[in-house]
């Protein structure tokens, strides 16, 4: 049976560091569709440093990494960000957000930004934050209508670009449409006869799947095209819809080809929902997950970005519980 292990490494303003390798429980919780990932670590009461109580040194705002692993397979980072609240309870509860909580503590001027550009904005508020675009990203006016958190206004920007997905890996921001990996990454197998402990995952044949395509281009007099594909107008009813954003098309008629495009690779055989596996191998919420299935082919060496990845560690296990996002094809 392998051994579990983990590490819990706390740094405050004075750049003093707190660190231990021994917890009651760890909850994380991570995602592509989501600004903030969150982790809740609770720790003995009796737990000490320098032979004083460890509540003496830990605050709220406080930098946190938390790794978990196995004694054969080393530790990996399931979380970095900053001590939200110390609950000084029995046990000690540690609740952590990433860097939204950073955000939550910048304010942003109430402006009308004629050419909104998301890494001018970073670099105007929070200048020590990387921004990562995969691919062409563009956007029209954004109105910021009172002094507000960045962190709030992040979230207005995505109501108003939501073909714009943004989250934080490793510190930086990465604002992607979705649609593809954010980075070339090796596809992590995953199969039921060997690293999968069980899933709810369901498989819809392509002429069962209801989905439209809105796709929009804004020009640079922030004129919008909008042009919308459905595979059949009478399955306008309970219809999905997918919003694409295409920069690069200035006519109506490119705007309508790249809608029907999209369209034909989403009806395709879709499968939803999440399956939970052990510590390894190690999945991070944007990399690529194969299923590897010899009993149902229609999961067969299909790839998926990972959407969402919740870890969970304590005596009863190590265990990682991953949410199926968009199909990669080819």
């Amino acid at each position: 049976m392998l051994k579990l292990v983990c590490k819990i490494t706390i740094e405050n303003s004075a750049g003093k560091t707190v660190s231990f390798d021994y917890v009651n429980s760890i909850e994380v919780k991570t995602s592509c569709r989501n600004l903030t990932d969150t982790a809740e670590v609770r720790i003995p009461r009796k737990m000490e440093w320098e032979q004083k109580p460890i509540t003496n040194f830990i605050a709220r705002d406080d930098k946190i990494t938390v790794e978990a692993g196995y004694k054969e397979h080393g530790l990996q980072t399931i979380f970095k960000g900053y001590l939200n609240e110390v609950e000084n309870g029995f046990p000690i509860v540690l609740r952590c957000e990433n860097e939204m909580r950073l955000l939550k503590t910048i304010t942003v001027k109430a402006e009308k930004i004629e050419k909104f550009n998301i890494k001018d904005f970073f670099s105007r508020y929070a200048p020590s934050i990387e921004v990562i675009i995969p691919g062409e990203l563009s956007f029209g006016s954004m109105d910021i209508v009172e002094d507000m958190p960045m962190s709030r206004a992040l979230d207005e920007i995505m109501k108003v670009y939501p073909y714009l997905k943004g989250f934080f890996l490793d510190g930086k921001f990465y604002a992607t449409m979705l649609t593809v990996p954010f980075a070339e990454r090796k596809a992590i197998a995953f199969s039921p006869e060997r690293n999968m402990i069980s899933d709810n995952l369901t498989y819809t044949r392509s002429d069962e799947v209801k989905v439209s395509i809105k796709a929009v281009s804004i020009l640079r007099d922030n004129t919008q095209i909008v042009e919308f594909a459905m595979a059949n107008e009478r399955d306008r009813e309970g219809t999905e819809q997918r919003q694409f954003f295409c920069p690069w098309c200035t006519d109506k008629e490119s705007v309508r080809a790249y809608a029907e495009k999209m369209l034909a690779e989403f009806k395709t055989d879709r499968m939803t929902g999440s399956f939970k596996a052990f510590g390894v191998p190690f999945v991070r919420k944007g990399d690529i997950v194969q299923l590897n299935d010899s009993y149902r082919p229609e999961r067969n060496g299909k790839k998926f970005v990972a959407e969402a990845v919740d870890y969970s560690f304590g005596t009863s296990g190590y265990r990682q519980n991953i949410t199926l996002g968009d199909q990669i094809h080819g």
